[in-house]
């Protein structure tokens, strides 16, 4: 698609916070806001000329790597919200991209996504055959208090909760939607009685794709201050882990 007359390097976009969004207390849940913010991300690469079906004319997509979120505040029901975003790095393989969140004129959240362009036949990473100069990049504009984790393979894995992919759980590249990882966490740590509208931070790495019908298993480990989780595939190998404060 050509570039947008309305294309702007910063972009913000406004939602309403819908009762579909919202949790038992009334509040936009987790899970949602993540979704949020990746609409606002995918709306401004529309507008830009790199959006996933501008991508797919050179068989490539934008798949997530890294995907962390800070929050002050979560918004209730009727709420208007305001999300900004920015590129802050665009490499051709590789892509940071930042957020802001407000309730009126008040920052109540942050994010910051790592990206990287995918050939979508080979299931391999590449650099982008696309041109991408139209968007200024903001090196020193940084969105979160503190940067992306670390992750560390762990030995102590407790098992939380075992299933299957469903075909609900995927997207447009055919495999698990990545939100869905933080949703089936949120799950599992909910049904342990734990609170989940007191998350002050997620953040969250994706190492390896998962696909229908497969089988994954959702645990805890026990080596660090903050609750870590982590869903492995039947082979042991770690597909996703999440740092929870």
């Amino acid at each position: 698609m050509p570039i947008s007359p309305d294309f702007t390097s910063v972009y913000s976009h406004t939602f309403d916070v819908d009762y579909f969004d919202c949790d038992t207390t009334g509040h936009l849940k987790l899970v949602n806001l993540c979704a949020m913010i990746q609409m606002v991300a995918s709306q401004h690469s529309v507008l830009g000329g790199i959006s996933f079906w501008d991508l797919q004319a050179t068989d490539q997509a934008w798949v997530v790597n890294k995907f962390k979120v800070e929050i002050e505040q979560y918004p209730k029901w009727q709420d208007q919200i305001t999300i900004t975003t920015w590129i802050e790095l665009l490499d051709g393989v590789r892509s940071i991209r930042n957020f802001e969140v407000f309730l009126n004129d008040t920052k109540i959240a942050t994010s910051s996504s790592l990206w990287v362009i995918m050939n979508t036949v080979r299931r391999r990473p590449e650099p982008m055959k696309l041109p991408h100069e139209q968007f200024e990049k903001f090196p020193d504009r940084i969105a979160l208090k503190h940067p992306f984790t670390t992750f560390k393979n762990n030995t102590s894995f407790e098992l939380l909760r075992t299933d299957t992919v469903k075909y609900s759980d995927l997207d447009m590249v055919n495999h698990v939607t990545n939100i869905k990882y933080l949703e089936w966490v949120i799950d599992a740590i909910h049904q342990k009685g734990q609170l989940i509208n007191t998350i002050k931070s997620v953040d969250m790495v994706f190492k390896k794709e998962i696909v229908f019908p497969s089988t994954y298993y959702i645990g805890q480990c026990d080596d660090n201050v903050l609750q870590h989780y982590e869903i492995r595939n039947e082979e042991g190998q770690i597909n996703f882990q999440c740092l929870i404060e």
